[in-house]
């Protein structure tokens, strides 16, 4: 975009925006110019930070006028890039649109601003006994429900309430063509016309800029019981997971750990934790429930020689999982994470952890897998150094080739993260000729392709 041409974009988004809501400082388009992946940064044109649908739609209706790609922004968290915008577009980050808009708690849902912190929400609802279940991870204190709602993401809780598409209701949208729409209503069951409202989760911003969103809520649970196995092996952890899935075990949270995430764990925060295998689960219900579900986890965990263990006194299993990205990122100073967060049939998840390290040996690249296991997600993090070319190269195969058996043996390249441009090449390889679908989708949502153009997949 010619200086001139930039100028004049600054100056019309000057007149929608106040001066401290839109900026062309180096060090706010910095910010803005990159999330939580490995891929490389790309600084905007601008940043705008709306508090409302008008200003959306304004900018929107500006953006198809030049022409100007635009890329919706939360908390920046994203893993695969979703959030990197282009050099020519600007970014809009909604953090500042955060709003309880309704609450009905006697119907169970909740009206949402989309830059509406997750933690926050749910501090909010506990008062009533509700909550908002798809905890994503470790990045609750900061992730945004209309970033968890771009990725479709999941978490710690999915395995027994469902992830973030679960929960969406309805959505106020802008779409590509400068209009507002509703998608969806309030009724939890309904038989009425395509279901947009799901097409909207997990499109990562690519065919609109959410604006609003309902979501129907789960009560908190009566009871809630914690336990934590260690195993010989990282396979019969993974082994004991399918088990329990196989035979129906009420688990609310299964999280799995291997030996080497244990160690990033203890350097990081000095847990001082027995560095082995470990899973930890959570269970729901009633005192008696919580009881017979424990029994029937410890009886496979046994099967498979795990055993009891107690965490360090003082020390919650989720505090715990919390840390274990940012264990790993500062384990080795100066290395870059390279991740992925595959899922397929649980059945094949000893096979799958079998085949990281295997794979990580291949390449002479440290391999950490954890993750949401219950729902057939894991994690496989690789540690590489950049300025060391063949080095960031051998870990890139290993991810690729990881992510590429996920999908022969009936999975997905992402369960929760999305594609962003990071997993591009290997969404075409999963969906195949599909993608022309979607690219036709996306042209009606988009018709000028200004919604975060170049993510999940490039139009043809």
């Amino acid at each position: 975009m010619a200086v001139g041409l930039k100028d004049s974009l600054f100056q019309r988004l000057s007149d929608i925006y106040s001066s401290s809501r839109v900026s062309a400082q180096p060090d706010e388009l910095a910010v803005a110019s990159k999330d939580e992946s490995a891929n490389a940064p790309v600084l905007p044109v601008a940043v705008v930070w709306p508090l409302n649908a008008e200003e959306i739609l304004r900018t929107v209706r500006l953006c198809i006028e030049t022409r100007t790609p635009i890329t919706a922004r939360g908390a920046g968290s994203a893993l695969e890039g979703s959030a990197i915008p282009l050099s020519n577009g600007i970014v809009m980050d909604v953090s500042r649109m955060s709003s309880i808009r309704n609450y009905w708690p006697e119907d169970l849902q909740v009206e949402i601003e989309p830059g509406i912190v997750y933690d926050k929400l749910n501090d909010y609802l506990k008062r009533d006994a509700l909550f908002f279940p798809p905890s994503p991870g470790g990045s609750g204190d900061f992730a945004t429900v209309g970033g968890m709602v771009s990725t479709n993401a999941s978490g710690i809780y999915s395995v027994k309430y469902g992830g973030t598409r679960d929960y969406v209701l309805s959505l106020d949208v802008v779409t590509g063509y400068g209009e507002q729409v509703k998608l969806g209503n309030r009724a939890v069951k309904r038989s009425s016309g395509y279901n947009l409202v799901e097409l909207m989760c997990g499109s990562e911003g690519t065919l609109g800029i959410i604006t609003s969103i309902v979501l129907k809520l789960a009560g908190l649970p009566e009871g809630r019981l914690q336990k934590a196995y260690k195993f010989p092996t990282e396979r019969a952890a993974a082994q004991a997971v399918s088990e329990m899935r196989r035979y129906g075990v009420d688990v609310a949270a299964i999280e799995f750990l291997d030996k080497r995430v244990i160690g990033a764990l203890n350097k990081l925060k000095s847990y001082g934790i027995e560095e082995v295998p470990m899973l930890l689960l959570e269970f729901h219900g009633h005192p008696s429930l919580l009881q017979s579900s424990s029994e029937s986890a410890e009886a496979i965990c046994s099967e498979q020689l795990g055993l009891p263990f107690q965490l360090p006194e003082g020390q919650q299993p989720w505090e715990i999982r919390h840390w274990v990205t940012e264990s790993i990122k500062q384990l080795l100073p100066g290395y870059s994470i390279i991740r992925n967060d595959i899922a397929f049939p649980i059945s094949r998840l000893p096979d799958m952890v079998t085949f990281c390290y295997t794979i990580g040996e291949k390449h002479y690249t440290p391999i950490f897998t954890f993750g949401h296991v219950g729902n057939g997600i894991l994690h496989a993090l690789m540690l590489a150094r950049k300025h060391d070319s063949g080095e960031w190269n051998r870990a890139v195969r290993a991810n690729i080739e990881i992510v590429e058996e996920a999908v022969r043996i009936g999975g997905t390249v992402s369960g929760e993260h999305g594609i962003g441009l990071g997993l591009k090449l290997q969404f075409l390889k999963e969906h195949g000729n599909a993608v022309e679908l979607m690219r036709q989708i996306k042209k009606q949502f988009d018709p000028h392709n200004i919604l975060n153009p170049g993510k999940i997949f490039d139009i043809a």
